[in-house]
């Protein structure tokens, strides 16, 4: 099997924002030399999150919770979004990458996405040290990105276009 202990998708780990951070590194270094595909989802008490998705190939995709399919709900504010737009995360776009996002595939890039993933949860997210953070690490099924494996469980407009599919294809 692999190196990590993965648990169920819904099976988390509560910490601290502070040890997250203290511990990205490793996590992430030890995903990487994992054979399977790997996703951790790190969940902040405003249910924000950042996630990362790791290919057996040592692929890195970092992603932070955007505006996009939470409804009328507001994630970020267009300051925040400008602050990531400047440390070069791309963009959300509606479809398979509605997040913001960041890629590596080499121990440079990895260190880039820690980084990244600290300025993040302290200056856009605003968390502090010792605030309680969740922490899910399981079993991937899908390359596209971290968000593949929830879509229908997190996506609102996914969800309501999935049902109206279902509608066509039922005759109402």
């Amino acid at each position: 099997m692999g190196t990590v202990h993965v648990g169920r998708h819904d099976e988390r780990v509560q910490s601290s924002v502070g040890s997250f951070i203290a511990n990205l590194p490793e996590m992430l270094g030890a995903m990487v030399l994992d054979p399977r595909r790997l996703v951790a989802v790190i969940e902040f008490e405003d249910v924000r999150y950042v996630q990362y998705l790791v290919e057996p190939t040592g692929r890195v995709i970092a992603e932070v919770i955007s505006n996009l399919n939470i409804g009328d709900a507001v994630a970020l504010s267009s300051e925040d979004e400008e602050r990531l737009r400047s440390a070069g995360w791309s963009e959300p776009s509606p479809g398979p990458k509605p997040n913001w996002r960041y890629e590596a595939d080499d121990p440079a890039g990895l260190m880039k996405i820690v980084s990244m993933s600290r300025d993040v949860v302290y200056d856009v997210l605003r968390e502090r040290d010792a605030n309680a953070v969740s922490v899910r690490i399981f079993e991937g099924r899908y390359a596209a990105s971290p968000c593949e494996d929830f879509r229908g469980r997190t996506s609102v407009l996914h969800l309501e276009a999935r049902r109206g599919v279902e509608r066509q294809l039922e005759g109402e």
